[in-house]
């Protein structure tokens, strides 16, 4: 008896305490303005509520974006701002992403591109527009895919 009771506890421990974390993703930074790839590394990492996105430059260790988000208010956290979902979706053959933006815009508007599964897709901000893939991507599949989000993102402001 005394076994089956350390075995139900010890089990339902494991199925309770497990939480989500996968590291060392490899991710592909595109930059609108430079044709340079800068390799990322992924980490992500989930507890609760909270899922952690950190993004590691394998070549500058100041290079390094990390974000929270929160699944139960749809809220994106960085080291310096907070992004609420904006309810627009771009839809990419896989996966859908939402765009979030900043709630009060002061100077530069900045929106980032995501999808709690896949993380960051783009930081879009005037002047350092990046794209993070999983996958290589060539240099006019890079274009195209700035131009979509481009035009989404005019819709999403213009509404």
């Amino acid at each position: 008896m005394k076994k089956i009771i350390f075995c139900t506890f010890f089990i339902s421990l494991i199925l309770f305490s497990c939480d989500r974390k996968e590291v060392n993703i490899p991710i592909y930074s595109y930059s609108l303005l430079q044709d340079e790839v800068l390799n990322f590394q992924l980490d992500i990492s989930e507890k609760e509520k909270i899922i952690s996105f950190d993004y590691f430059n394998k070549n500058d260790s100041i290079n390094r974006l990390h974000f929270n988000y929160n699944k139960v208010t749809d809220v994106l956290i960085s080291n310096t701002d907070t992004f609420y979902s904006t309810k627009r979706e771009y839809n990419s053959k896989e996966i859908k992403f939402r765009f979030y933006q900043i709630k009060d815009v002061k100077s530069n508007n900045r929106s980032l591109v995501f999808n709690e599964k896949y993380g960051l897709l783009s930081n879009l901000a005037f002047g350092s527009d990046y794209l993070f893939t999983t996958d290589s991507i060539s240099k006019i599949e890079k274009e195209i895919l700035f131009k979509e989000l481009f035009l989404q993102l005019n819709e999403v402001n213009i509404k």
